[in-house]
This record gives structure tokens, sequence and C-alpha cells, in this order.
């Protein structure tokens, strides 16, 4: 990224939403949103303005607009094929983050959105029947933690990874979303969600409220963009579209996290949201001091990713008092000590581990 990683930053987040600039540096702008992975959005949203833009851009976007929307055509009909497998025995599975944006996309905004796989979620005692029935499907397990692997609950799973040669996304099978332990029981999802038909199965789809949430449990705990001072402007547009959809108390979404690292993560992210994408002023009145710093340290950390080792160490310690809750796990501890010293050794090395794709 460029010296002006904030201003190009800003930029693509105004054409994003739907805002396109006469003249700009539409190499820079592309470049961007192939790094941030809105490559997709950028098309869909330069396809509803419908600027006058240079014919090899114009035609780039249309193509790529094109095969987003052949590919996740196919990843609809997956999510069917694999929601209908699953009501077959009983379960009534949870789409999460762009895949419930996936099963509530109108034909026409169906190329918009990057999917890198589909997220759903089951009740904890349903894992192995859900996998068992996604295998009977012809999926294999790529990746499994196997029971127990949550922290102090035997119930708990790591996340399932299935894949099938014949499709183009994998499927992500969670019982529980990462992030504060008062978020560890599924059924609040449940309780938030509504029936929606998709392709011969029936899945869940969260509210624009609990699908707010979900984006930030995911982004600044179980990633730790909040330590990392990252952000994913992906998901940010996803929050940013959510609550133009919807009037969301913003109030009430802080007042459900605990004051302290919890609430800090959260206005963290509602701040930049709101500087990227324009949120209604009220998203951030009342929000603290330290979510402020911690934007404008996400905004001096771009294209300067020296300074994210040193920025993360000092967030950490700015933080120690709330370190029983710091980890992915809310802070959920191993009945064994020396497994948790292990576990904790190994969460604050994730912190500094190497950025991922897509993140900025």
């Amino acid at each position: 990224m460029t010296g002006n990683s904030w201003r190009d930053l800003v930029t693509l987040a105004s054409c994003l939403n739907g805002h396109i600039p006469k003249e700009a540096n539409w190499d820079g702008i592309v470049a961007l949103a192939n790094r941030s992975l809105t490559i997709t959005s950028l098309a869909g949203a330069v396809k509803e303005a419908n600027p006058h833009l240079p014919e090899d851009l114009s035609n780039y976007l249309s193509m790529i607009y094109r095969r987003n929307t052949d590919r996740n055509c196919r990843l609809k009909a997956q999510l069917g094929e694999a929601a209908a497998s699953l009501n077959e025995i009983g379960i009534e599975p949870i789409v999460l983050k762009g895949t419930a944006i996936l099963a509530s996309a109108v034909p026409e905004a169906l190329g918009a959105r990057l999917l890198t796989d589909l997220d759903i979620l089951v009740r904890p005692q349903d894992m192995r029947e859900a996998s068992n029935a996604l295998c009977r499907q012809g999926y294999e397990v790529a990746l499994s933690s196997g029971e127990g692997s949550w922290p102090g609950n035997t119930e708990y799973h790591l996340p399932v990874v299935l894949i099938r040669p014949t499709d183009v996304g994998s499927i992500d099978l969670q019982c529980r979303p990462k992030g504060p332990a008062s978020f560890g029981d599924a059924e609040w999802l449940y309780g938030d969600s509504c029936v929606v038909d998709i392709g011969g199965g029936r899945v869940r789809v969260p509210t624009a409220f609990a699908q707010i949430i979900l984006f930030i449990l995911h982004d600044q705990f179980q990633d730790g963009d909040y330590w990392r001072g990252l952000l994913d402007l992906r998901h940010l547009l996803d929050i940013a579209t959510l609550a133009r959809a919807s009037s969301v108390d913003w109030n009430g979404l802080r007042a459900l996290f605990a004051s302290g690292y919890e609430r800090n993560a959260v206005e963290t992210q509602i701040v930049t949201a709101a500087a990227l994408l324009g949120l209604d002023r009220t998203a951030i009145r009342g929000v603290g001091s330290t979510a402020r710093i911690q934007f404008a340290r996400r905004r001096l950390q771009l294209g300067c990713d020296y300074l994210r080792a040193p920025l993360t160490l000092l967030t950490l310690i700015s933080e120690v008092a709330h370190y029983r809750s710091w980890d992915r796990f809310g802070g959920e501890p191993y009945p064994s000590k020396r497994r948790e010293l292990v576990r904790k050794a190994r969460e604050l090395r994730r912190n500094f581990r190497a950025k991922p794709p897509g993140k900025l």
C-alpha cells in the first residue's frame, strides 16, 4: 500500500458506497479492492451506479461480477443441498456471515459478495450427526479438532471443515461463535433468526442485528483484529449495509459486551465502519476514548506493517486488567493448569502471526 493508504482506502470505501468519483486512480482502487477481497462488491457498486469508466476497466469489472455470480449460484445450490441433508435428520442449521448474505440475496445482486466458504452453525449435540450427514453426501473432513476441543467444555468442537471435489467452496461447520463467553450458547442465534427456504432445504438466517454482532465477534475476537490493528473492509461493508436495511440499537448492541476490553473492541469496529462507510451518527454516540485511539492506530498502521507488532504489544499492555477474557474462547479455562498455560501462550502468539488475506 502507498503512503496515502488511508486516502486510498477512503476512496475505495466511497466507491463501495456507490459514490463513484469522476476522476480516480483506478489502478490503485482496483489493486486495493483485490487485496481487501471487495473487488466483486466494487463491481456491483459500479454496475449499480453505471458511471462512465474506461472501456477496459468496465469490461474487467463486468467479467468479475459475472464470474462471481456464477460461482455464488453454485454455492447457493450447494448450501441448499447441504441444508436439505441436515433437515432430513431433524437439524435446522443457522447460516453465518457471508453465507447469511448469500441466502438472503436477491438474484440481481447475487454477484456482489465474495465468499470463501459456507459457514454453517448447528447445536453442539448435533455436530457429529451433522458431519456424518454431510459425509454421506460425498464430503470429506479436511480439518477437525474433535470433541472436547473447546476449553473446559466436552460438548464443544472447533469448526469441522468439509470439502468435496466437485464444489467451489468448503463447508465450515460450527457449533459456537468464538468470542466472549456470554455468546457461547448458540440458542440466542436460534431465537434471533428466521427460517428461509433455499434450494429444497431450510436454513435459519439471523436478523440484521444478530448478523452485525457475528461480524464483530469474528473480526475483533476470533481473528484478533482489535489486538493487531487490522480491519476487514469486506465485513465492515456488510455491517454498514445491514445497518442501512434495519434500524440498529447501537447502545443496546454495545451493552451486550462487558465494559473494558470487550466493549472497546466492539466500539473500535463501529467507529471504523462509521468513518469509512457512513453509519448513522447515533452509532458512535457515547463511544469511549479507547476506541477512538484504536481507530487512530488503525489509520496510522495502514501501509506500515512494521508498526503492527509494537502497537499490538502496547494494546495488550493497555488491556492487561482484562487478561482473563483476552482470547477467542472468552476466557473459558481448561481444567489442567498445564494445558491452560499452553493455550494462553498459543493465543498470545496468534496476535503476532502474519496478516491473512483480505485484512488491511
